[in-house]
Parts: structure tokens; sequence; C-alpha cells
């Protein structure tokens, strides 16, 4: 699929109350270090595609709209008029007539007669004013805090500053926009500059930005014509979707999977720019000092690593590696290894998942010379508790004195399943690298979730100090002990130990019966931990999937449960129930929040028919492919090729698995067996085939690990 056949306003019909996917409508390069979309709306949720007005293109590096007001930070907006519309902040367009695309956004104006063309570059963007009226220009004002220093000539020159500050020296973004007519008005009232020009059919905007000076601001400036920046941008894009090719005979699952594809790659965002010797730098925003190296910001590992990082780890080694050297700094600059960068570490969401991203990037043998100093990183947050409680651990000394995290702690339960995957996680890593005590060590402490398990309720339970389960336990009460869910989306969140798991159940015939409950037990829950009812609880009752909450990432991995137990034909009508009655190509087009590629990159997986249920393990597991025939193209120039035969709505089941014209009965694939290159035909049917796979079960958890906790 061609970019121009891209409309960035997929997902982004959203409210408070209700996610279908609180997307952003970005237009920008991948992984580019800013983004543009239109400003509707003077809030968090700044942009709904069925509004007729808007406030002006909004350069922005938000990575959420649950960042806050102040989350988009240093951002820019600018307002196009003509006469009919001068001095106003707010004015009509056609979203019918406009075009939204990731190469390039243009908006029409009809009051006006103007059209308005952006098309983005590395680190800026030209935006094109066309109109026959006269008395055209700009009104620039700012999202969060800023200031124009200089408008005269040809010229205009400012700043946008950081808001919401994790540290002590906010980062300070400059900006350039050099203007192909002269300017020949400008004023400021209240925060509102503005900006006229001369007379012209065209009026040019070239804008260059820099978190680094108002020199390279200059020096980011685009320098191509127009029409070849949007040749360069375009040829960028469609390289991405070139990744995997997708064909069916329902379009409408081709679109989805495009629109899909596109939004894994926004994210993380390059916090980086170049020397005059082409070498990266970047803002340490822990000294406010320029270093060498590369930075990326926005990005979540509570969300991204469960999928994200191992999509990149098939089809986008490249920039995957700069990540991975991007993240060495963090930790470098800021003494932890970070949990959520907004631009610089947030400290949000439970656990540590960015030592899943190491992990899976270890065991695939990927950036291994950054490895060591990682592994000193994920020792030193299991270790070393930071006073604020915001960075590494927060709860490390109580994790490393009880073996869990107390109860009278925020989200004890999830805090604690968190941390024993990393235990596995840094396990894994020290073990590639030789470090077989420690690996020894903290594989044995990956046992501890079992601390948590209640044998009488049979569900992770939080426990106080001395060792007792809460009292009047319910399954069904969010919030408080968990995140973002109940007992029900949580328990099974050890991804690592799903045999242990299944000992502590008594057995896959009472596994199977809890199994069987979770999905088809009715999606009620009650407001105790949070008070109120939040948006995701809204997402579970609306998508209709019982208690496995397909729209939040806790539950990326629930269905996957059932190939524990030698029946993953329970999984197949979930996952294609999943894919393709809860993810569209249109302006509602997911079950809940695309948190910065996360969901994208799971719907990816799951649509081709392979998961990475257990990042860290360098295995995927098998599920129901969606397409006529799909085929990605490894980033180290091999191919795997799926094709599906019978492959329609009826057909719910894998009936046979042929790998080069010869059985596939394995339910599991190995990362390194999979990057030679496979050809794989999926055989679809009506009811299901028990003996399409035989009892193999992931190497990462065939035995059991270490029973005793310490």
């Amino acid at each position: 699929m061609d970019i121009n056949q891209i409309d960035t306003r997929h997902g982004t019909s959203n409210s408070f109350e209700l996610s279908r996917g609180n997307c952003f409508p970005f237009t920008g390069v991948p992984f580019g270090m800013n983004y543009f979309a239109i400003e509707t709306h003077e809030d968090n949720w700044w942009f709904h595609p069925e509004a007729m007005h808007y406030r002006g293109f909004r350069l922005s590096h938000q990575p959420t709209m649950w960042a806050g007001t102040k989350g988009d930070f240093c951002s820019l907006r600018i307002l196009p008029f003509t006469k009919n519309t001068k001095g106003l902040v707010v004015v009509p367009y056609a979203p019918q007539q406009s075009d939204f695309h990731p190469n390039y956004l243009k908006i029409k104006q009809p009051n006006n007669q103007l059209d308005t063309t952006l098309i983005p570059s590395d680190y800026g963007a030209i935006l094109t004013m066309d109109s026959p009226q006269n008395n055209k220009g700009v009104m620039i004002s700012f999202p969060t805090d800023g200031k124009i220093t200089k408008a005269q000539g040809h010229l205009i020159e400012g700043y946008s500053m950081q808001l919401h500050v994790h540290r002590t020296t906010p980062l300070k973004f400059y900006f350039r926009i050099e203007v192909s007519e002269e300017i020949t008005h400008f004023s400021e009232k209240d925060g509102v500059y503005e900006i006229c020009f001369a007379d012209a059919k065209e009026i040019e905007l070239r804008v260059g930005t820099s978190f680094i000076s108002a020199e390279f601001a200059k020096k980011n400036l685009p320098q191509t014509e127009k029409s070849v920046q949007l040749q360069q941008v375009t040829s960028l894009w469609n390289e991405k979707l070139a990744k995997i090719k997708v064909s069916d005979q329902d379009k409408e699952k081709v679109k989805t999977f495009y629109h899909n594809l596109y939004r894994t790659f926004l994210y993380p965002q390059r916090l980086y720019e170049f020397d005059e010797n082409n070498q990266p730098l970047h803002r340490d925003a822990y000294a406010d000092e320029v270093k060498p190296g590369y930075l990326y910001m926005n990005n979540g590992f509570w969300d991204t690593a469960r999928s994200v990082y191992p999509l990149f780890s098939l089809i986008e080694l490249d920039e995957y590696e700069k990540i991975l050297a991007g993240f060495l700094n963090s930790y470098r600059e800021s003494g932890y290894l970070p949990k959520w960068l907004a631009p610089e570490d947030s400290g949000g969401m439970p656990g540590n998942y960015i030592d899943a991203v190491i992990a899976d990037a270890a065991v695939k043998d990927i950036a291994a010379e950054l490895m060591p100093e990682f592994l000193n990183g994920m020792l030193h947050s299991a270790n070393q508790q930071e006073k604020n409680r915001r960075q590494g651990r927060s709860y490390a000394d109580e994790y490393n004195t009880y073996g869990y995290v107390p109860s009278d702690l925020h989200e004890s339960v999830n805090h604690t399943l968190d941390y024993s995957y990393s235990d596995y996680c840094i396990a894994k890593v020290a073990e590639k690298l030789g470090e077989n005590e420690t690996a020894e060590i903290f594989m044995t402490q990956s046992t501890r979730y079992q601390n948590l398990f209640s044998v009488e309720d049979k569900f992770m339970v939080a426990k106080d100090r001395q060792g007792q389960f809460k009292e009047n336990f319910s399954p069904f009460s969010w919030g408080g002990d968990y995140t973002e869910g109940s007992a029900w989306q949580s328990t099974f969140a050890v991804n690592h130990d799903i045999a242990g798991l299944i000992a502590l159940y008594g057995g896959k015939a009472a596994f199977e019966e809890i199994l069987v409950t979770l999905a088809n037990t009715p999606p009620e829950y009650t407001v105790e931990g949070y008070g109120h009812v939040i948006h995701e609880m809204a997402e579970m009752e609306v998508n209709g999937f019982g208690q496995i909450n397909v729209g939040n990432q806790p539950s990326f991995h629930l269905p996957y449960l059932f190939h524990f137990i030698n029946k993953p034909y329970f999984a197949q009508p979930l996952l294609k129930q999943a894919i393709n009655r809860l993810f569209s190509a249109d302006f509602k087009g997911y079950p809940g929040d695309e948190d910065n590629g996360s969901m994208a990159s799971w719907y990816i997986f799951n649509a081709l028919g392979f998961y990475p249920f257990c990042p860290g393990s360098g295995e995927y597991l098998i599920g129901m492919p969606n397409f006529d025939e799909a085929i990605i193209h490894l980033a180290n120039g091999n191919k795997v090729k799926i094709t599906t035969t019978l492959n329609y709505p009826q057909q719910q089941f894998i009936h046979r698995i042929t790998e080069n014209k010869a059985d596939f009965k394995t339910c599991v694939i190995a990362h390194d067996e999979l990057i030679k290159g496979k050809d794989f035909n999926f055989e679809l049917g009506m009811v299901p085939n028990s003996k399409c796979f035989d009892e193999t079960v992931p190497a990462s958890i065939r035995k059991r690990m270490v029973q005793t906790t310490s």
C-alpha cells in the first residue's frame, strides 16, 4: 500500500471516557523528532476528526493524551489566515476536502480560498500557503510556553519551553522560520503573535528546529525544493510499508494492516541531531550539556516492550540498534535505566519493562557490544532504590526484603509480578554474557511472584508486611493493588514461568478451568481502587471479550495461555474475532489506547499469525493468520512467507500447517529459526483439530523453574 492511502486520522475519535486508539493524526518522517497535526481543541484531546474548525498547525512532541496539558513539551502552533479570518484564533476548515497523510498534510479553508500544505523534513517542515486573496499571514502561539524573539525581513525566530520537568533544567526548543515574502506587520497580544506578509499568491515558510541551539535550528532548515522534499519523505514511508506485504480478498483488512504498520514507525522519537561532520549529538537533559551520541524520547516501556521491539528485531534492525544506544545514554545521564521517556524519564507505570527490551535484544544477538553496560544498569535498578521512588524499581528495598511488594504500597501486585519478570530478564542477559552466578541468583528470584498466589482464592492477592493476604478479596476489584485492571487481568502476568503458574493451580486441568472461566466470565468490574470508572473498564465492557481485556496491554498475552495446556485451538477463534472485530482503519480503529505503537504492533503480529509471548525468550507462539498471503522482508535480507487457504470468516481454526510442504507440528518457533527465512502454509478449518500440533511447549518454560523463593 502506498503511504498516500494512509489516513492519519485513524484511531483519533476519542474522549476521556472511552478510547478508540487515543491517537494523534501525525505527519512527519519515521521516528521523527517533530510531528505535525492540526489542533481542533484546547485540551489533552486537542484533535477530533469531526471538528469543523481548527486552531492551527501544531508542531508536537506529545506521546499520549495522558501526559496532560503540559505533556506536549516544547510545542508550537501556526495558524494561516487571509483577510477573512485575520485576528481570529479559531477558523473553519473543510475536513472532507483536506488531506491527512504521514508524508504531507493539506488543509482547505474554503471561506479564505486558502490551501495550506505542510511537508515534513527531518528537523522541520515546508509550509506553503496558496490563495488568490491578499493580506495573508500567520498567527503563532504556544500550547506550552514560548516566545518569538525576532520577526523582520524574511525571518521569524523564537523558542518554546518545556513546562513539566522531572529534573531541574527545562529543555529549550529553538525554531527558525524563513519566509519567501517580506514581513509587513508584527504584533503580539496575550501570547498570540500576528505576522503579515507582502502580497503573493503563494507564500512559503521553511521551518527548522533544534533542542541544541538557534544555530542548529538554522542548520536544520529543509534545503530542497518542496516537490523534492515530498518525494523524499514519501520514499521513506513507502520503504517502511514495504517491509511487510499482505494481500487478501478483503481489502478492508489490508487497509487496516497498513494503517497499523504506519503507527509502528512513529515511536520512539529521535532526540538527537547531527553536527557538521554528520555525527549524532544531543542535549543531556540532566546536565544541560550537549554530548555526542544518540538519544530517543516518548516511549513507555510498560507498553512497548511487549510488542514493538520484538517487531523491530525482525524488520527494523538499523534503527533498533541506534535506539538501544540511545537508551544506554539515558542510563548514563540519569543514573537509571528509563521507564517512561517523555522526554526524560518520568518514572511512569510499574516494573522495569526496559529489562525485557534488553533481554530480547540480548538473546537475539542485537547490539551485543552494549550488553555488559546494560546488565550493570539492570542490576543497579534492581538493587539501588532511588530516593524519590521514581526511577528504577520504585519498591526495590521492600521487594528484596519481603520477596514481594507489600500491600501498603501502590499497585503492589503488579510491581511484584513485573519485578519477577525483570529478574528473569536479568538472568537471561547474565547468562548470555557468561555471568552464571548472577544468572542463577536472578532466575531463582524470578519465582518470587509465587509469594502472592493465594491457594484459597486462586489469584494473585496482595500481602501485608506480616505476610497476611488481604481480606475481602474480590477478583473484580480494579486498581489499588493492581494496574489498570483487576486480579483477572493481572494474575497471569508471569510470561516467563507459565509452567510454574500451572503448578500453583495444581496442574493443566485446573489451569484450563481457570482460563475458560477467564474467557467466559462477563466483563464485570468494581471501582474500589480508583473510586470511579476509568476508560479501560469501559473499553473492556464495550469490547465484550469476557475478562480478557484485549484493549489494554496486560491482556496482550492472555489468549496464548491455552498453548501451555496443549490446546492452542482454544485461542484461534478468540484471536480471529479480536483482530477482525476490534480493529479497523477508521477513526475508531482500536479497542483501547494505541500506546507508542504497542497495540499496532500487537495487531501486526497477530494478523501475521505468530506472537512474542515472552520477550527475552527468543521465541514466538503460533497464533492465527489473517491474510491470504503475507511476506515479511526481514532485516537480514531473508523472507518469511505465510499463505493461508480457506481463509474465510467461518474457518476459525487451524487444520494443518506445512513448512516447505512438510508438516509443521509445534506451536512455537525460535527467532533464530524464523530469521533464516520460512515458507509456511496454513490450512484453516471450521472445527478444531486437536492433532494439528504436538505437545511441544516453549523452551523458555519447558522445565519448571525453581519452586522455592528467596
